[in-house]
């Protein structure tokens, strides 16, 4: 989770196209938080459908010409290949797309996922105190994962070289080995 953009105008452009989607979707957004990415480039926050489901709308901004493929199209192309994942993945409901000023914005409306937080914060900072269940259910969700065929790439072997040795302090494994690896991490 990031802090609003340094730039005033970023967060009011953002927060005023948040509404849009939400009017467009016939969401309305619940009061509370409300949650940036990086550099003000996307903004989600809890909403309810129009028949009280709770949901969550996320707004994603790039520019009109990096507005496709790994930019854009993931949440679809994910609810497309694997729906909900058995109930472990929020199902994608509808998507809304808008073009102002050179500027293209994907609105997705998701379910809400009602489980409680395992960390505010994006690196564990403590072990988690999960059954051994909890880690056998992500391993089977993620051999469903790892059998499906894609050209998409999160982050590159050539980044992951770079950012291990310089975070962890290990060299980074190499593609072959990561198949290889326990899923329950160690923490210390």
């Amino acid at each position: 989770m990031y802090s609003p953009p340094p730039d005033p105008g970023t967060e009011q452009r953002m927060r005023a196209h948040h509404a849009r989607a939400a009017k467009a979707l016939n969401v309305q957004t619940e009061p509370g938080e409300e949650f940036w990415g990086r550099a003000g480039r996307t903004l989600g926050a809890p909403a309810r459908t129009a028949d009280g489901a709770p949901a969550w709308l996320r707004l994603v901004s790039a520019p009109q010409d990096k507005a496709s493929g790994k930019l854009g199209d993931g949440n679809l192309d994910a609810q497309h290949v694997f729906g909900d994942l058995d109930g472990r993945r929020p199902a994608l409901l509808t998507v809304h797309d808008a073009v102002d000023n050179g500027t293209t914005y994907r609105a997705e409306l998701s379910a809400r996922v009602e489980q409680p937080v395992l960390s505010d914060d994006p690196v564990l900072q403590r072990d988690l105190p999960l059954p051994d269940s909890w880690w056998e259910d992500l391993a089977g969700t993620l051999a469903k994962v790892a059998a499906v065929n894609t050209d998409r790439v999160a982050v590159r072997q050539q980044y992951m070289d770079r950012a291990i040795p310089e975070f962890v302090g290990t060299p980074a494994p190499g593609r072959d080995l990561l198949d290889h690896r326990p899923l329950r991490p160690a923490l210390g």
